[in-house]
């Protein structure tokens, strides 16, 4: 049987899937329902009954089941007593008696959590970025531990029968992608690699090798030609922005120029599509929900903690409780901006969070071949109708920009190299057609030195080659 290779692209955002039988590279379709069937975006839903659901069609069952529905929360009790602590000095009272007390007996509280008992399924997404917090071991979901790893090997499965089913036989070895950096940190890094590793072990693979994703887009491009170049790829997705500088020789054909080329540096950022989202809500959104309002007789300001669940919609359903929503009321009753604290309470008692966000996403997608658009959403009592035109999107994003052109220039330090040293420039990933960082990296290199490359599945071709000689 011929050999296949491998090469996956596990994404914040998407994902994609290369083969190669060692002459000709064939880029996967992998969903049928998504705008492109090369592009799996990475969500899994998980209903009630414990089916899983897989890419666009994980959205949009969540969007069809949860969305626009009441939700009802209870406190439940965990079963467990948490020793209490009450002052840092002892009681000195004259009732404090010590000594007629059984030493066995300690002060405690009960550990309780608020759960929603109605909700038809849970939908997960950006998965990668929480690879590498220690913190989140995994979660319940109806009664089921699910680990981070098992999470990701859902997703991960889906893109193995995938290759097994366009390739005709079982394939147990891939190269996967992975950032330069998870995280600014050390020990999460490993962790994330750590844990990728395993979710790809549960998913069936056998061995795994590991390739720098911005190095698998050079490649990518390099074997389309046989010339001696030096080569920079911005790879900017939904969670993490990656450069890499490479220099290939002049060989001719995919072994030789693969053992003639050099990686001169790496250096990345966990900023991406996501964090540029987050920042066009706070920005744009916030206001529309009250973050500005004032109520009661003082005229107080909103808390604003309520704002950052927005920016966390998966968790925005914690704040539909008694408690809350009584004080929204209330508040409401007193507010200088009523109107605005009755479309926060109907985000949450509705479940809009997720759709308001893929709004947000949309827009940001819009302005890369407009210059000016509407953030949309008329529901219940929500009337969004923000405008938003490119140059105020660069201000709202202009603190990321600069943490992607610091990583532009950590790499070119690393390689020794000034921005008139890279022979050509080569973008990829969503947040890549962003006009305003486009612009950024045509002032730096000079429009004539700047590539775009496929969007979502350069990096996955760029494995499939490397895993020939992986």
């Amino acid at each position: 049987m011929a050999a296949i290779y491998c090469g996956i692209d596990f994404g914040t955002s998407n994902s994609s899937v290369a083969l190669s039988d060692g002459t000709r590279v064939k880029v996967l379709d992998l969903d049928p329902e998504n705008d492109i069937p090369t592009s799996l975006p990475s969500l899994v839903y998980i209903t009630r009954q414990g089916e899983t659901i897989v890419g666009r069609a994980a959205a949009n069952a969540f969007i069809d089941r949860n969305v626009d529905r009441e939700v009802v929360l209870r406190q439940v009790d965990l079963g467990i007593a948490i020793e209490a602590y009450v002052a840092s000095e002892p009681d000195k009272s004259e009732t404090y008696r010590p000594g007629v007390l059984d030493p066995e007996i300690r002060e405690a509280v009960r550990a309780r959590a608020v759960v929603e008992v109605n909700s038809p399924g849970r939908l997960f997404q950006s998965l990668k970025t929480l690879l590498r917090l220690s913190s989140f071991r995994g979660t319940e979901v109806f009664g089921i531990q699910y680990q981070i790893e098992e999470l990701v090997a859902v997703i991960l499965q889906r893109l193995k029968a995938s290759a097994e089913a366009a390739a005709g036989q079982t394939i147990e070895r891939a190269v996967f992608g992975r950032p330069v950096r998870f995280s600014e940190r050390d020990e999460e890094n490993a962790i994330a690699e750590r844990r990728l590793r395993t979710a790809a072990q549960l998913a069936g693979f056998r061995e795994v090798v590991f390739f720098y994703e911005p190095v698998g887009a050079c490649v990518e491009y390099a074997m389309s030609n046989d010339q001696s170049q030096r080569l920079m790829v911005v790879d900017i997705g939904g969670g993490t922005c990656d450069v890499c500088i490479m220099e290939f020789g002049s060989a001719h054909g995919t072994a030789e120029r693969l053992a003639e080329s050099r990686i001169l540096s790496v250096a990345g950022v966990p900023v991406a599509g996501d964090a540029i989202d987050r920042e066009i809500i706070r920005s744009k959104l916030f206001p529309v929900f009250g973050s500005r309002a004032r109520y009661g007789p003082a005229q107080l300001p909103m808390p604003q903690y309520l704002y950052n669940q927005i920016l966390d919609w998966q968790n925005l359903y914690k704040l539909n409780n008694e408690e809350t929503i009584n004080w929204l009321l209330a508040a409401e009753a007193s507010c200088n901006q009523p109107e605005t604290l009755c479309a926060l309470r109907s985000l949450i008692q509705r479940n809009f969070g997720y759709p308001v966000a893929r709004e947000v996403e949309a827009a940001k997608k819009r302005l890369s071949t407009l210059h000016e658009t509407d953030i949309e959403f008329q529901m219940d009592n929500i009337h969004i109708r923000e405008h938003i035109e490119r140059t105020e999107f660069a201000d709202i994003i202009e603190h990321t920009l600069e943490r992607m052109l610091c990583s532009i220039e950590e790499a070119e330090s690393r390689a020794g190299m000034g921005p008139e040293d890279v022979d050509f420039v080569l973008t990829t990933g969503g947040t890549s057609l962003i006009p305003a960082v486009q612009a950024m990296l045509s002032r730096r290199f000079g429009p004539d030195r700047i590539k775009q490359r496929d969007t979502f599945t350069s990096v996955a071709s760029g494995l499939a080659i490397v895993a020939q000689s992986a």
